[in-house]
């Protein structure tokens, strides 16, 4: 590398990193990554490894879902504070997005809960058999 391209490396890393540092508030927002929840399987003829390994996938996904909405929550919390800081009120149809996306994130939660408690009752039935 020559000492001119040093130099202009020089020059511009520092202005690259400070750009970086003030964006990174822009790239925050929106970090909110809904889980993706599991299929579940069907009791009757699912093996007790299989059922075992479907709590574990129901478990996980209800985790990340409570994570998931605890994100959300705090989206909404820095939006607010960022239009009080520019003088303004949040935007109700962002808020109403956000409290959608949670919305619905509770009811897979409640889905995939539901499923898999139709899943161990059938296994249990079907394994007194």
């Amino acid at each position: 590398m020559s000492l001119r391209n040093t130099q202009i490396t020089r020059g511009i890393l520092p202005s690259l990193a400070a750009l970086i540092m003030l964006a990174a508030p822009a790239f925050a927002k929106g970090q909110c990554s809904a889980p993706i929840a599991p299929v579940m399987l069907d009791g009757k003829t699912a093996t007790l490894p299989q059922l075992n390994q479907a709590a574990k996938n129901a478990v996980a996904f209800i985790k990340a879902s409570d994570n998931y909405q605890v994100c959300i929550l705090d989206e909404i919390a820095a939006q607010d504070q960022q239009a009080k800081n520019n003088k303004r009120t949040l935007d109700p149809t962002i808020r109403k997005a956000l409290e959608d996306k949670g919305d619905a994130n509770q009811k897979e939660k409640e889905r995939i809960g539901k499923e898999y408690n139709v899943a161990a009752a059938a296994y249990k039935v079907a394994d007194q058999k």
